[in-house]
């Protein structure tokens, strides 16, 4: 029997968050393999940071940009 093994990988969407006009840029997948869900989820902050900060202060604020996330699990064995 093998052993399986759950590793998470960080998925991350920026988004504008006008009320009631929610819209999603098409999500971002990153090539990190995370051995845990709390890594992976410290790093989608981080990651977001960054991204926002690309974005630009002026940008995001016009628009409500921000982001959201989620950590995927995936089989390892």
């Amino acid at each position: 029997e093998k052993n399986v093994k759950m590793k998470f990988i960080l998925i991350v969407w920026v988004c504008s968050f006008f009320p009631g006009a929610i819209n999603c840029w098409p999500p971002m997948e990153f090539p990190r393999v995370y051995d845990s869900w709390y890594e992976c989820s410290r790093d989608a902050h981080t990651q977001s940071i960054k991204i926002l900060s690309t974005i630009g202060f002026k940008r995001v604020n016009d628009m409500q940009m921000g982001t959201k996330y989620n950590c995927r699990k995936i089989p390892t064995y």
